[in-house]
C-alpha cells in the first residue's frame, strides 16, 4: 500500500486528522522556499512542480521559513553572496560570505566552493589528453571542505542541509557508507529535502539495503522508494509506487508522468512508453528533462519521422542544452551517420558530465565505427557517473568480446547481469564467452536461463541449439531447432532471423535423413528453398531425400 495513505490511516487512528492534499501541498510550498533560499535550484523545482500538481479545494496558506538566531545579523551578506551564486560566480560568493556563521551562510559559502571545485574539475577534463590525466582530474576542494563540515559537526551544529552537503562531499570523495550516514541525519533534521531522499537513493546497492535504511517515516517516503526501485532496476516495485502515487493526488505531475515513462522504458515495453512521453511532451512541449530517453523509445522503434519531429522541437527550446545534444545524436545514428552521432554525444557530455547515458550511447557509437579504445573509455565514464546502469557494463563487455578478451568480456557481463538477472541477451552474451573458453557445460546454463527468461527474439534457443550441434548432441539440438522453426511459424518469434530458420530447416532435414524419417526430412528440406542462405543446399538434400525414400518404398514393396 501507498505510504501516503498509509500515514494518512495511522493519522486519523490517531486521532490527529489525516493530512490533506493541502496539507501536502503545504509541505512542499515549505520545501520549495526552504531550498530556494539555499540555492537548491533543482530541489526548489521538484518541490514547486509537485505542489502545482495537487488539485485542491482548501486556500493554502504560504507557509514561513525558520531561520538560524545569527541568520538576522547575516542577512544583507547572505543575499550579497546569493546574488552572486545566481549568477554563477561561485568563488566570489564564497569571499563575500567569509567569516559569516550562520546556518544559511555557512551553507551556501561552502556549497559555493564544491560548486566552483565541479566547474574546475569539469574544466580540466575537457583539457585532459588521454585516461591517466582523466583519472587524476578531481576537485580540489573536497578535502577542505571536508575538514570544514567535520569541525562544524564536532561541535554539533550541522543543520540538515549541511549535513546533505557533507554527504555530497563524502560520496565525491568515494566514501559511500559514510555518506550513506550524513544523507540519513540529513533527513531526520530536514525531511523535506528532496536532495537528499535522491542522494541516498543513489547510494542504495540493493534491494535488501534499500528496505534496512533507517529513513523517517515522512510522506516523502514513498518517492524515494520509487526513485531507488527505479535505481536498482526493480521495475515492478517503482511501477507500483509511482501508479499509487499517481492515485492518491499527484495525477497531474509531469514529473510523476516522466517516472512512469521511464519505467515502462526500463520494461522494455517501448510503445507504452512513447504513449506517456507523448502525452507528457504535448501537455509540457518546453520541456527538455527526459526527451533523450524519449528520443531512445523512438531510436528502438525506429520513429524516424516522430524523432526528427522532436529533435527540431528541443533545438527550438534550447539547442545546448545536453538532452537536447542527445536527441539530435540518437536522430543522426538512425539515420546511419555515426560520425555526427558520435560529435553530438560528445557535445552532450561536456555540457553534462555526468550524464552516463549519454557517455554510454557515445560508447555505442564508437563501437559502430570499430573504435574499441575510446567506445571503453565512454562506457568507463559512464559508469564512473552511475553505477546502477548495466549498459555500461554490458557496452564493456560486447567491446572485449570484440576484441578477443573472452574473460574481461565475461567479467563485464557477469556485473550487467547482477543488475539485469532477467536479461536474455546478457546471458546469451555470457554463454558466448564461456564458449570461447571451452566452458561448455556453463555456457549451456546461461543459455537455458536465457531461453527460460522470454527470449522473445529466438536467439538464446538457436545459440542453446548450436552449441548442442557443436558438441554433437544431436537430439537436443533438434528439438531445440524444431521448437524454434515452431515457434517462427506460430507466434513469429525469429522471423527476423530468417537465415537462422534456414539453418534451423537444414539440420533437421539432415537430422531426421539419417534416422530415415524421410517424410519430416523432405518437410524441411522443401521450407529450406525459402531461404537464400541454404536454398541451393536445400535442394541437394531434398535430391538425396527423395532418392533415399525411392529405394526404401522400393525395398518395401
Amino acid at each position: 500500500a501507498c505510504l501516503i495513505t498509509h500515514a494518512m490511516q495511522m493519522a486519523a487512528e490517531e486521532s490527529r486528522g489525516p493530512p490533506s492534499l493541502a496539507q501536502l501541498k503545504q509541505g512542499l510550498l515549505l520545501s520549495f522556499l526552504q531550498c530556494s533560499e539555499r540555492g537548491l535550484v533543482y530541489s526548489a523545482n521538484w518541490a514547486i512542480e509537485l505542489a502545482n500538481s495537487i488539485e485542491s479545494d482548501e486556500l493554502v496558506a504560504t507557509p514561513s521559513v525558520d531561520h538560524s538566531p545569527l541568520f538576522p545579523s547575516e542577512r544583507t551578506r547572505y543575499y550579497l553572496g546569493r546574488s552572486l551564486y545566481d549568477l554563477r560566480e561561485f568563488r566570489r560568493a564564497a569571499h563575500a560570505l567569509r567569516g559569516c556563521q550562520s546556518d544559511e551562510a555557512f551553507f551556501l559559502r561552502l556549497y559555493c566552493l564544491y560548486l566552483a571545485g565541479q566547474k574546475t574539475k569539469e574544466d580540466n577534463r575537457v583539457d585532459a589528453i588521454g585516461p591517466e590525466d582523466l583519472a587524476s582530474v578531481e576537485n580540489t576542494e573536497l578535502v577542505g571542505l571536508k575538514k570544514e563540515l567535520a569541525e562544524r559537526d564536532q561541535a554539533q551544529q550541522l543543520d540538515g542541509f549541511a549535513c546533505y552537503l557533507y554527504g555530497v562531499v563524502l560520496k565525491e570523495l568515494r566514501l559511500p557508507s559514510e555518506a550513506r550516514a550524513m544523507f540519513l541525519r540529513s533527513l531526520h533534521l530536514s525531511p523535506l529535502l528532496w536532495a537528499s531522499w535522491k542522494e541516498l537513493a543513489q547510494l542504495c546497492d540493493s534491494r535488501e539495503m534499500l528496505y534496512s535504511l533507517e529513513v523517517p517515516n515522512h510522506w516523502l517516503r514513498d518517492f524515494f522508494l520509487a526513485e531507488a526501485s527505479l535505481n536498482l532496476q526493480l521495475t515492478e516495485d517503482a511501477l507500483s509506487y509511482y501508479t499509487n502515487l499517481n492515485l492518491v493526488g499527484f495525477s497531474n505531475s509531469a514529473y510523476i508522468s516522466a517516472q512512469l515513462a521511464l519505467v515502462n522504458y526500463h520494461m522494455k515495453d517501448f510503445p507504452q512508453a512513447a504513449l506517456l512521453f507523448a502525452a507528457l511532451h504535448e501537455i509540457d512541449p518546453y520541456r527538455i528533462t527526459d526527451m533523450d530517453v524519449y528520443s531512445n523509445v523512438l531510436f528502438v522503434q525506429e520513429r524516424v519521422t516522430e524523432l526528427s519531429r522532436l529533435a527540431q522541437e528541443v533545438v527550438k527550446v534550447d539547442k545546448y542544452h545536453s538532452e537536447t545534444c542527445s536527441v539530435l545524436a540518437n536522430f543522426f545514428s538512425l539515420r546511419g551517420d555515426h560520425e555526427k552521432a558520435i560529435a553530438y554525444f560528445r557535445r552532450a557530455v561536456r555540457l553534462n558530465g555526468s550524464d552516463h547515458s549519454a557517455w554510454i550511447l557515445l560508447g555505442h557509437e564508437y563501437l559502430e565505427l570499430k573504435n574499441c579504445s575510446m567506445a571503453v573509455e565512454a562506457y568507463s565514464r559512464g559508469l564512473e557517473s552511475n553505477k546502477q546502469d548495466f549498459r555500461g557494463y554490458y557496452g564493456l563487455g560486447h567491446t572485449y568480446e570484440i576484441l578477443r578478451m573472452p574473460c574481461f568480456a565475461l567479467y563485464y557481463y557477469k556485473q550487467a547481469h547482477k543488475l539485469r538477472s532477467s536479461d536474455s541477451r546478457i546471458l546469451c552474451a555470457m554463454g558466448a564467452c564461456y564458449e570461447e573458453l571451452a566452458q561448455y557445460q556453463e555456457a549451456k546454463k546461461c543459455l537455458k536461463r536465457a531461453v527460460a527468461f522470454r527470449d522473445q527474439e529466438g536467439t538464446a534457443l538457436v545459440k542453446l541449439a548450436k552449441l548442442h550441434g557443436k558438441l554433437k548432441e544431436d537430439d537436443d539440438a533438434a528439438k531445440l531447432y524444431t521448437r524454434f522453426v515452431a515457434q517462427a511459424e506460430t507466434s513469429g518469434v525469429g522471423v527476423h532471423l530468417p537465415e537462422e530458420q534456414g539453418h534451423a530447416h537444414l539440420y533437421l532435414a539432415h537430422y531426421h535423413m539419417k534416422r530415415r524419417n524421410f517424410g519430416e526430412a523432405e518437410a524441411h528440406a522443401h521450407k529450406c528453398r525459402e531461404f537464400v542462405a541454404v536454398r541451393e543446399e536445400g535442394k541437394s538434400v531434398l535430391q538425396e531425400v527423395l532418392k533415399l525414400k525411392t529405394v526404401q518404398d522400393s525395398a518395401s514393396g
